[in-house]
């Protein structure tokens, strides 16, 4: 049963996805406030957040930027759902829009956003080079990549998470690094929290 609620945690669906969409509003806080600490944005940013989930962070940034526009892309039709009604005056006014879509192929322009994000999602992306061109894809010229990961790879625990979900992936901040400057990304700051396995990542196009 525990194995089942938590495979929840990569495609929210029915009644316990939203258990658990509601679970990972509140789990994913300390890491949350961790990452936003590590950026700056101007008021009019463009924003998307990879992997919304219940829409938290879209609307952390929404109030952040209050003159920008926050975007959401999930694959989850439950989370794009749940991220609206939690963003509905944004939505109504235009300044958000959800997508429901795979990271793998990004439904949106070339060179749109100032800044996307991804708040513990990437270890259920598959192809991880293909998802960072795709981040990489819509972003400005000048445009960043935050990456924010309960885990750095170094936690005792992470075996046991991995044998529980069987298909993903937990990543090290030079695995990490190593990948977004393939891609082509310029610059990546690292933002460690040792003690408590805290990692983000913020990659310059």
């Amino acid at each position: 049963m525990m194995k089942e609620r938590l495979k929840q945690c990569k495609k929210p669906q029915g009644e316990h996805g939203l258990e658990v969409i509601n679970d990972m509003n509140e789990h994913h806080e300390i890491i949350s406030n961790f990452a936003m600490e590590s950026i700056s944005l101007d008021e009019n940013s463009y924003v998307i957040d990879i992997g919304c989930g219940g829409g938290v962070n879209i609307e952390k940034f929404l109030n952040r930027c209050p003159c920008g526009v926050v975007d959401g892309l999930d694959y989850s039709s439950l989370s794009v759902e749940e991220s609206t009604k939690r963003n509905k005056d944004a939505v109504d006014d235009g300044r958000c829009h959800i997508y429901e879509a795979n990271v793998l192929d990004i439904p949106l322009d070339d060179g749109v956003y100032d800044l996307a994000s991804a708040f513990e999602t990437i270890y259920f992306w598959k192809d991880l080079n293909k998802a960072f061109n795709e981040v990489y894809r819509i972003l400005k010229d000048d445009g960043r990549f935050m990456i924010a990961c309960d885990t750095d790879g170094n936690n005792p625990n992470d075996q046991k998470w991995v044998n529980i979900f069987d298909d993903i992936t937990v990543y090290t901040k030079d695995e990490l690094t190593s990948v977004l400057k393939d891609v082509g990304f310029k610059k990546v700051d690292v933002f460690h929290e040792k003690k408590n396995y805290l990692l983000t990542l913020v990659a310059y196009k």
